[in-house]
C-alpha cells in the first residue's frame, strides 16, 4: 500500500516551501520536505510553486490521489 499525504501535511509543506524567497531554492526545499516525510521527490511542472493553494492541491493530487 502506497503512503498517502494528508491535507494538513500538504498545507504545511506548501507553506514552508513558499516561505523560501528564491524560486530555485523552493524546488530544493520541496524535494527535501518530501524525502523527509517518506515521499518520492517530484517537482511540479507548472506554476504550482508560485501559490500555496496550488502547491497544496498538486501535492494532494500527486501523493494522495482519489480513487
Amino acid at each position: 500500500m502506497a503512503k498517502r499525504m494528508s491535507k494538513t501535511l500538504a498545507a504545511e509543506i506548501a507553506e514552508r516551501c513558499l516561505a523560501v524567497t528564491n524560486p530555485a531554492n523552493r524546488t530544493l526545499a520541496l524535494k527535501a520536505a518530501l524525502l523527509r516525510h517518506g515521499f518520492a521527490a517530484r517537482v511540479p511542472e507548472g506554476d504550482e510553486l508560485a501559490e500555496r493553494a496550488a502547491l497544496a492541491e498538486w501535492l494532494l493530487a500527486t501523493y494522495s490521489p482519489r480513487e
